[in-house]
């Protein structure tokens, strides 16, 4: 369970000019980002997250891996792993298919999900969701339409025409996780310099907000939190050769703790 949590947390949070150097029009030969994340909860480790953006022209594909580290494994030992495709429109990513796979304590939970050019086609999960309560805010077909999976969220193309951490942030995002339905609203707030095994530059600073939309439990904790916080923010900077942006870091800071993922390894290459 809290290898699960951790996972899914990650996925949900997980959601350029001048200074950023190489981020122009979409290189002609195949771009394969690899960002590696620690990932510490209250200041304490307890996990890991490799993650691979494959970019064909305006296709991508993405591959990630994770499992718990440091202290976390005295409590629960867990890996998950996940897997998103699809193609760019503009500024706008556009999903085509979702697989999650989780094991913890010897049991493994499953996800898959198509869609067709953003609109849900079909969800599969293994074991199969238990039927939900009254308490829980449906979710409708008028939900299900121009969505995207929640890892496509840290794939963020941009215009041509794009000046500024304005126009990289300033975009709200439509995620669908197989249960519920939320927005993810970004702003931008500054330009900060960071580095990492691959990357030393700026990055813009995103301000993100939690907006639940349906699927969830009507005023439950966890969900009010989410939605009140005002102390989230992603770090995006430029994957090289592209107008494409990802996240190089991740921090959450919040009533029962901060959350940060923090770059070990930031970098591309390309494939001819």
């Amino acid at each position: 369970m809290i290898f699960r949590k951790f996972f899914a947390v990650f996925l949900s949070f997980i959601m350029i000019a001048g200074g950023f150097g190489s981020s122009i029009a979409f290189s002609a030969s195949k771009i394969v980002q690899t960002t590696k994340f620690n990932v510490n909860y209250s200041g304490i480790r307890v996990g890991k997250i490799t993650f691979t953006i494959e970019i064909d022209g305006e296709e991508y594909l993405l591959k990630a891996k994770g499992k718990t580290d440091g202290v976390a494994r005295l409590f629960s030992k867990g890996k998950g792993s996940f897997s998103s495709s699809g193609h760019f429109d503009g500024a706008s990513v556009i999903s085509a298919s979702h697989s999650v796979e989780v094991t913890e304590k010897g049991k493994t939970a499953k996800l898959d999900m198509l869609f067709d050019e953003g609109n849900l086609k079909n969800v599969n999960s293994v074991p199969e969701k238990k039927k939900k309560s009254k308490k829980y805010i449906p979710v409708l077909e008028e939900h299900l339409q121009s969505i995207i999976d929640p890892a496509s969220s840290i794939v963020v193309p941009t215009s041509q025409n794009a000046s500024g951490g304005r126009d990289v942030c300033g975009r709200t995002l439509n995620v669908y996780d197989g249960e519920t339905r939320f927005d993810v609203v970004l702003s931008y707030k500054s330009t900060r310099p960071i580095s990492a095994k691959g990357y030393k530059g700026l990055a813009y600073v995103c301000k993100f907000k939690y907006v639940p939309v349906a699927g969830h439990k009507k005023g439950h904790k966890s969900v009010e939190l989410m939605r009140k916080n005002e102390n989230m923010e992603i770090w995006l900077a430029p994957i090289r050769g592209t107008s494409v942006f990802t996240p190089i870091k991740i921090d959450v800071d919040s009533p029962v703790g901060r959350f940060v993922a923090f770059p070990k390894r930031f970098s591309a290459l390309v494939v001819e």
